[in-house]
């Protein structure tokens, strides 16, 4: 958003209303816009729009080139709103007129989907602006130099500084501030089901391999996958049984207590390398999180503290998928992780993370090398193999489990997938003839054939 009043030259023109856009990014360029004098606009990547004020002599440059107000202004500031988002969060630049802005990106759960504008400023004198300027011969060179002189005249020295407070509050409205309020609500959550949970325990005693409660091993690899993906909720569902079956030993030592808490910490920072984050960053993060294991006792203080592990390896894990595979694909391999068991389709998933089909085919094809249908099956198998080891479940239960129509079609696609019957894997206890089989080996999925025709 944009006041009026920020502007100088007596004519602001407003784009566009600001709706749909988020209040906190409303304010931002509002107090940020009051408090350094400088105009500032928003734009809107979704709706393709540039919400604010622009200035005089821009709309007249449009009006002779027979471009809606703000349109050229539009295409400039999308460009650039791009490079801000690439080249770390900030970037300043000039527009046709040598009028000088900067802008920065709002992220919103890992998507560039506002910028902050700043601008236009002019940093040089109006007459050298206009040298290489393309005037329409309605607009005189003294009026533009009167329309140019309207504008706040900011040193060139103090740009730079100027940009990097706008970064910092775009990364306010992006969330990054609030990451500790959050985290703390997000604590007060597990901890709230964390007593639940030991107390539906309590009340239903496992009188079958009792001692398992304590630590199942499928919990832990299903924390792991939950990790490897960047999937903050479903980690923190997972975390909150784990650590309610750790509490409800009552007869362990705090020696004990802590050594598991150990093997806990290990085994999330041993998943998020493997899902991508960066080494240093977690080995760091591993090690800080090993010296305070003691620190936290009961509920409350372990609860809190996990949350905010968590935390930190989730946003390494998926900003590291981001980067490998591109936002869009990435948020396409999140959305069938969460609807492999349902009928899901190419379409659908386009539409749900905003590409169109025929593109989110491409990226499969490309940077997975495989179709879109093949990864699927080739993840409901994988599925499928857990739960084949993991539990008595019957053939037909687990192929609905895990999207599958009918068992036969599963038992196909397990067979062409894996070169065994899902019989034969579970008599095997989960071991393949020759051959291992993991869907992200290379490229995002292992190298086993499968038919692009499978039905999803």
């Amino acid at each position: 958003m944009s006041s009026k009043g920020h502007h100088t030259d007596g004519h602001p023109v407003d784009i566009h209303q600001k709706e749909g856009i988020p209040q906190g990014v409303q304010d931002i360029a509002e107090h940020y816009g009051n408090a350094t004098g400088i105009p500032c606009m928003i734009l809107d990547i979704g709706r393709g729009r540039l919400q604010g004020t622009t200035c005089e002599l821009c709309s007249e440059l449009n009006r002779s080139a027979g471009q809606s107000i703000g349109e050229h202004c539009l295409h400039i500031h999308q460009h650039h709103a791009q490079l801000a988002e690439r080249f770390g969060g900030a970037y300043v630049y000039f527009c046709t007129c040598s009028m000088l802005y900067w802008i920065s990106p709002v992220l919103i759960e890992g998507i560039m989907e506002y910028a902050i504008v700043a601008g236009p400023v002019m940093v040089m004198e109006p007459d050298e602006a206009l040298d290489d300027a393309d005037l329409p011969d309605h607009l005189s060179r003294q009026r533009a130099r009167e329309l140019l002189g309207h504008l706040v005249r900011v040193d060139i020295h103090r740009v730079h500084h100027l940009s990097e407070v706008l970064r910092m509050c775009a990364g306010w409205a992006s969330g990054y501030t609030e990451h500790r309020m959050v985290e703390s609500q997000q604590a007060l959550q597990m901890q709230s089901k964390l007593s639940e949970f030991i107390q539906h325990m309590k009340q239903h005693p496992l009188e079958e391999n009792a001692s398992e409660r304590y630590y199942p091993i499928e919990k832990e690899q299903q924390l792991q996958d939950a990790i490897k993906w960047g999937d903050h909720k479903e980690a923190q569902r997972i975390m909150q049984e784990l650590l309610g079956l750790l509490f409800l030993g009552d007869a362990l030592t705090t020696e004990h207590t802590n050594f598991r808490m150990l093997e806990l910490v290990s085994l999330l920072s041993r998943a998020a390398i493997q899902g991508g984050a960066p080494v240093d960053e977690v080995m760091e993060a591993r090690a800080r999180n090993q010296r305070e294991v003691g620190r936290y006792t009961g509920i409350e203080g372990v609860s809190q503290w996990f949350s905010r592990i968590l935390r930190t390896y989730t946003d390494l894990v998926y900003a590291a998928k981001d980067a490998e595979y591109g936002v869009g694909l990435s948020r396409a391999l999140r959305y069938i992780r969460t609807h492999h068991d349902q009928r899901i389709t190419l379409e659908q998933t386009a539409a749900a993370v905003s590409l169109s089909a025929p593109y989110l085919s491409r990226l499969f094809n490309e940077r997975l090398h495989v179709s879109f249908t093949t990864y699927i099956n080739r993840l409901r198998i994988e599925r499928s193999e857990q739960l084949l080891v993991q539990t008595r479940l019957p053939l037909v239960e687990i192929a609905g489990l895990v999207g599958f129509e009918d068992q036969s079609y599963f038992s196909k696609v397990f067979k062409r997938i894996t070169g065994t019957t899902p019989g034969q894997y579970r008599n095997r206890g989960g071991r393949f003839p020759s051959d291992t089989h993991e869907i992200h080996e290379t490229h995002g999925i292992h190298n086993a054939s499968g038919d692009a025709s499978q039905k999803p």
